[in-house]
């Protein structure tokens, strides 16, 4: 066990909208961990959770299925089993595509809780939430089932990340009985998408605010050099995009996917003592958002929930390539790794035109005229 009784708590804090509950600002979204082998690097892992713990972040998020079913697991390892169960709050996420019937809430509940190795889950969400699922969550009594856990003192909060379209949202507000609600936020999608509407929806009702995708599945840092250049003389790009988001002052915490141990550092270095954007900071953002518009680049932020297509495509990557393409001439993801390290049946031209991926994406993304789109550009930069 590591005492917490030394860890410097520099950071800011937050009495979270309507509940009270006193959390870091920046949270931890433990899904893009460093990986070797295709499964978590442990040891630089956990020294992420280290330093992060060191500077005073007590949010973590976590799911069911992130890294292949191991997050959780990880969670524990790194943070449960070492940290006083005081010096962090800990939220996941009921995966409604594996509930198909009333026990299943249970069932999955107890295994999430063996996984993290704790009694009680701070902040539990319905997880990935459109009208459908919010449905189906009504009708397999997950969301009495989120009641019954808070009354019982198994979780703290209950609540739902979103991933439908806007006019369903307040809808999903108002008929359930919501602590707090995880929603995507952005500079770029508050901009040209649902991010402003979503936010004013949760404020009005007093319904705490969770940012995932701050710097937009790392888009907003990885962008084409004239967009970049828009940016300057505003700090990192990282920073700018992370920055806007705490500036609102109805977001409670902002979640951040860190992948290494640089990006941990610049993320607390953001929180200590931070400094809100100025005008011109902001009119720099806005000229980088008017230049973003003009690129044609696919809006995927690699969340994976398209990864069970039936052909194996793997959609995020190719999506990826294909941007890299756009934002940076970079040719090898497509020109190269396209043909040489994707078999022939799961390529873009491999699509069946099932839907299935549509369905789910929580970008809206018309995945199958994108992937036609990523095979042609594939064949105009082939390199093999």
């Amino acid at each position: 066990m590591i005492e917490g009784g030394g860890r410097k708590i520099a950071l800011e804090m937050r009495d979270m909208a309507g509940i009270g509950k006193k959390t870091s600002r920046l949270g931890m979204g433990i899904m893009r961990l460093p990986t070797r082998g295709g499964k978590i690097d442990f040891t630089p892992a956990c020294e992420m959770v280290d330093r992060l713990m060191s500077g005073g972040v007590t949010y973590y998020d976590t799911a069911y299925f992130y890294h292949d079913g191991k997050s959780e697991d990880f969670t524990r390892m790194a943070l449960t089993s070492r940290y006083p169960r005081d010096s962090y709050t800990i939220a996941t996420k009921l995966p409604m595509g594996d509930v198909n019937e009333e026990k299943d809430n249970e069932r999955i509940f107890g295994i999430q809780t063996g996984r993290l190795g704790l009694d009680k889950i701070d902040f539990y969400l319905l997880h990935g939430i459109n009208l459908g699922g919010w449905r189906k969550a009504v009708d397999m009594g997950s969301h009495d089932f989120q009641l019954k856990l808070k009354r019982e003192g198994r979780i703290g909060y209950a609540g739902f990340s979103f991933h439908g379209k806007k006019e369903d949202f307040p809808v999903i507000l108002d008929e359930g009985s919501w602590d707090f609600v995880q929603i995507q936020l952005n500079y770029y999608d508050w901009h040209t998408g649902d991010a402003e509407y979503l936010y004013d929806e949760a404020v009005k009702r007093g319904v705490a605010v969770i940012v995932m995708e701050p710097v937009r599945g790392g888009g907003l840092v990885n962008m084409h050099p004239e967009a970049l250049a828009c940016l300057d003389g505003a700090g990192t790009p990282a920073s700018a995009a992370i920055r806007w988001v705490a500036d609102l002052p109805g977001v409670d915490v902002v979640l951040s996917g860190m992948s290494d141990l640089s990006q941990v550092n610049e993320n607390i270095g953001i929180f200590e003592n931070r400094v809100p954007l100025s005008n011109e900071d902001n009119e720099k953002i806005l000229n980088t958002v008017e230049k973003l518009r003009t690129l044609p680049t696919i809006p995927c932020t690699s969340c994976n929930y398209c990864d069970k297509c039936p052909q194996g495509i793997p959609i995020p990557r190719l999506f990826s390539g294909f941007n890299e393409v756009v934002r940076f001439d970079n040719t090898w993801p497509l020109g190269v790794e396209y043909f040489k390290s994707i078999d022939e049946g799961s390529r873009a031209d491999a699509c069946i035109e099932c839907g299935a991926c549509e369905e789910i994406c929580p970008q809206g993304i018309p995945v199958i005229g994108e992937l036609k789109k990523v095979h042609e550009k594939a064949l105009e930069v082939k390199r093999v």
